[in-house]
C-alpha cells in the first residue's frame, strides 16, 4: 500500500497555519482617527448650539426694544398737536429718559427685575415745527450693550397738526 502525502491527511482538520490578511481588531491608529473625527463633529455641534443661543437672545432684545419704541410712539401719536408741544417745552427737545413700560414685557418679575434683564437705555428726541411750522417729527431711539457690542433699535414719526 502506498501512501500519498494527501491521503495520509485528515479532510476535516482545521489548518494550524493563520492565513495572512486576516484582521482581529482595531489598530490604533484606526482607534484614534475615529476619536477624532468624533470629537470634530460634537466640536462643530456646540459651536451651532452656541451661535443658535446668542441669536435668540438677540433676537429677544430686538423684539422687546422694538415695542418699547413703538409703544412710546403711539403714546405720543395720542396726544393732540398742543400736549405733544407742551411735552417737548416740558421735556426739552433732546430729553433722555427710561420708560416704565418694562411691566408689559415681564408682567411677573418686579421693576428692578425686569431692568436688569433687559438693561435698555431710551432716548427721546423731538425735533420741533419740522420739517415744516405745522409738524413735529419724534425720533425714539432704545439701544443697549452686550458681549458684542452695543445695538439699537430706531423708530421716528413726523406729526402734523392737519393729522390731529
Amino acid at each position: 500500500m502506498t501512501f500519498t502525502k494527501n491521503a495520509l491527511r485528515e479532510p476535516d482538520a482545521p489548518e494550524t497555519v493563520p492565513r495572512r490578511g486576516l484582521k482581529r481588531g482595531f489598530t490604533l491608529v484606526e482607534v484614534l482617527v475615529t476619536i477624532a473625527v468624533i470629537a470634530f463633529g460634537c466640536l462643530a455641534a456646540l459651536l451651532m448650539q452656541s451661535s443658535a443661543l446668542r441669536s435668540n437672545t438677540m433676537s429677544d432684545f430686538m423684539t422687546v426694544a422694538t415695542f418699547l419704541s413703538e409703544s412710546e410712539i403711539e403714546r405720543l401719536k395720542s396726544l393732540t398737536f398742543e400736549d405733544l408741544n407742551t411735552e417737548i417745552d416740558t421735556r426739552g427737545p433732546l430729553a433722555t429718559w427710561w420708560t416704565d413700560r418694562l411691566y408689559r414685557v415681564c408682567p411677573s418679575a418686579s421693576a428692578s427685575t425686569c431692568a436688569r434683564e433687559y438693561p435698555f437705555e431710551v432716548q427721546l428726541r423731538y425735533f420741533k415745527q419740522y420739517p415744516t411750522t405745522f409738524s413735529n417729527m419724534v425720533e425714539v431711539t432704545v439701544s443697549w450693550r452686550d458681549n458684542s457690542g452695543r445695538h439699537s433699535v430706531n423708530n421716528a414719526t413726523a406729526m402734523t397738526e392737519l393729522s390731529f
